[in-house]
């Protein structure tokens, strides 16, 4: 009897410790790039999508410019995206395709120009985004991954890029969705530690069983600059043929 009064207050305190250190070591146990590969296959689950959006790019006196554009997107690593207005800016578009590769088309040159890596860093005509950041790609193909936080309802995932040639950023800090992974802010930084640009992903919706972002927040945090984005028509897995994602396509202005 004397040696069972002894083992219980052990064993309650045992458990009383094994219970505080469990939420450690189940955040020991993440691994960073499998939160970063569920975010890619969220954001990239659709077989195929039609977007149709309303931008609006707002400078730091608040000088408001407006644009409608369309995106095609096939898989993982086909895009395409066009200004449908207004019309100076009609018909300028974008061409995403696997290996990296990127053309842009300027209808007033009638040119379709190959963007070389070292330079996705540019902004795509006048808006926050860069040719980088409009390619279809998947974060954890190009990156290294380290946990940063782990917070109530996000895990903060630092990024580094494994080539960073190119790139705007020398790393990215993402937050995705504990419930859905779903990375809903991206804060760039540069090589000295500044926080240069915020991107925010805004108003999840579940469409079709589908996550999609129904606004999209970019701002540019050294010019002051913000490209505001508003999705108006969303179509999903519509059957898109490769014939889309052509230079063929891309000179087509509708």
């Amino acid at each position: 009897m004397k040696q069972r009064a002894n083992r219980a207050p052990v064993f309650a305190g045992f458990l009383f410790i094994s219970t505080l250190l469990f939420p450690m070591f189940l955040s020991a146990t993440l691994d960073p790039m499998e939160i970063v590969r569920k975010g890619d296959e969220v954001v990239n689950a659709p077989k195929d999508a039609y977007i149709r959006s309303k931008m609006e790019l707002i400078d730091g006196k608040g000088f408001k410019n407006v644009r409608e554009s369309e995106m095609y997107q096939k898989g993982k690593d086909k895009r395409l995206v066009r200004f449908l207005s207004p019309a100076d800016q009609k018909g300028i578009a974008f061409l995403s395709l696997p290996n990296d590769v990127m053309y842009l088309y300027l209808p007033a040159f009638h040119k379709i120009r190959k963007i070389a890596p070292h330079v996705k860093n540019q902004k795509f005509a006048g808006t926050d985004l860069t040719y980088d950041d409009l390619s279809a790609f998947e974060l954890a193909k190009a990156h290294r991954a380290e946990l940063v936080e782990e917070k109530e309802n996000h895990y903060v995932i630092k990024l580094i890029p494994n080539d960073p040639t190119g790139k705007e950023y020398a790393y990215l800090h993402v937050w995705y969705r504990k419930d859905n992974f779903y990375p809903v802010k991206t804060e760039y930084y540069d090589e000295n530690g500044n926080l240069v640009k915020i991107l925010e992903r805004r108003k999840l919706k579940l469409i079709d069983g589908y996550w999609i972002s129904m606004e999209l927040y970019v701002k540019d945090l050294k010019t002051n600059h913000v490209t505001h984005s508003y999705i108006k028509e969303v179509k999903l897995d519509i059957g898109l043929q490769d014939s889309v994602f052509t230079r063929r396509t891309l000179v087509q202005v509708r």
